[in-house]
């Protein structure tokens, strides 16, 4: 889905094009096969469930937005759903962008609970929550950053430069959030996710000039998703614990108690069985060692002598390898994780 357009029909019945589908951020899939493959009194284990909750709380923030475009009744929008594309010598990140024939929006999502006060002047966000304050910096100084890169892309592919505006969205109802200088800018381009479907509807009023024709739109679209590059971490700048639990995870009980026996999986702990218990094991040997295996690292990780059936397990997912039989090694394609 990620590479392709589609039409997807709104609750008014008008046709929206997704150019690109928002999946599971990769972190959050690093971070739960950690916390899962962490004993429970393993020291640092609250560590990465915090992260994991933290980063859970942002994908939300995101697919909220998402929700309240598939709501609104507008044809004349291209939505792109997270890029990552390169810039110079590294790559900058947008949440959403959208495009249309007069204008691009950037926007950045933010999902933070209790109060948060945005100070224009200093360029940071305070949050206080459960007593604490905690700063981070100025997300609208973010999105501004994602359209300096951006229109240095355009420049660079030699595309027309409509009218670029950047707004960040707010997703908890609940959370409270302060202006307390009044500030123009924060007031313009801060706003509940509900919203921002309306400030798109407003751009419509203001932006009039068709800068971008439909086949500048697909050109755009078509390079956007070549160039987008999905982020792989690398587990070593992660710090992931080495005394993580190895095996195969029952899907019932959840101890690693599993045993395979006759081409299915047993539980020793709770004797339930399944035939495919190992596919996220697999994905979580990716998601915690790095991006390639190899059969004979596969046989410890999954607590397997024979050879010939990790074979058959590799031959079986939805992977592509380089090398020889005996030497190959393995690396999952892009939706690897999202699929199976």
């Amino acid at each position: 889905m990620d590479n392709e357009c589609n039409l997807v029909s709104n609750l008014y019945g008008v046709m929206q094009v997704i150019a690109k589908y928002r999946t599971i951020p990769i972190e959050i899939l690093i971070f739960d096969a950690i916390t899962r493959r962490l004993p429970d009194n393993h020291p640092r284990k609250s560590e990465f469930l915090s992260k994991l909750i933290r980063w859970k709380a942002g994908y939300k923030g995101e697919i909220e937005v998402d929700y309240y475009f598939s709501l609104f009744p507008d044809d004349d929008l291209t939505i792109f759903q997270y890029l990552r594309l390169p810039h110079k010598n590294g790559y900058f990140q947008i949440d959403t962008l959208i495009i249309s024939p007069w204008f691009m929006v950037i926007i950045e999502s933010k999902n933070l609970a209790g109060t948060i006060e945005i100070d224009h002047e200093l360029d940071q966000l305070l949050q206080t929550y459960d007593g604490m304050e905690k700063g981070y910096i100025n997300p609208i100084l973010q999105a501004e950053i994602q359209s300096a890169h951006l229109k240095k892309w355009l420049i660079k592919h030699q595309l027309p430069l409509p009218p670029l505006e950047t707004f960040v969205t707010i997703s908890n109802p609940q959370t409270i959030i302060k202006n307390p200088t009044n500030n123009k800018v924060v007031s313009y381009r801060t706003c509940r996710a509900a919203r921002i479907p309306f400030k798109i509807s407003t751009l419509k009023t203001q932006f009039n000039k068709e800068i971008l024709t439909k086949k500048d739109i697909k050109k755009v679209t078509r390079l956007l998703l070549k160039q987008h590059v999905p982020f792989y971490p690398d587990p070593k700048a992660m710090d992931i614990p080495s005394d993580i639990l190895t095996g195969v995870q029952c899907p019932y009980c959840s101890l690693f108690s599993m045993e395979r026996m006759h081409g299915t999986w047993f539980c020793e702990n709770c004797g339930k069985t399944s035939k495919d218990a190992h596919i996220q094991a697999v994905k979580d040997y990716f998601l915690l060692k790095g991006p390639t295996l190899t059969n004979k690292k596969l046989r410890e990780f999954l607590h397997i002598n024979s050879e010939d059936t990790i074979s058959r397990i590799l031959h079986s997912l939805n992977l592509v390898f380089t090398g020889t039989t005996k030497n190959r090694v393995y690396s999952p394609l892009e939706d690897f994780f999202n699929g199976l």
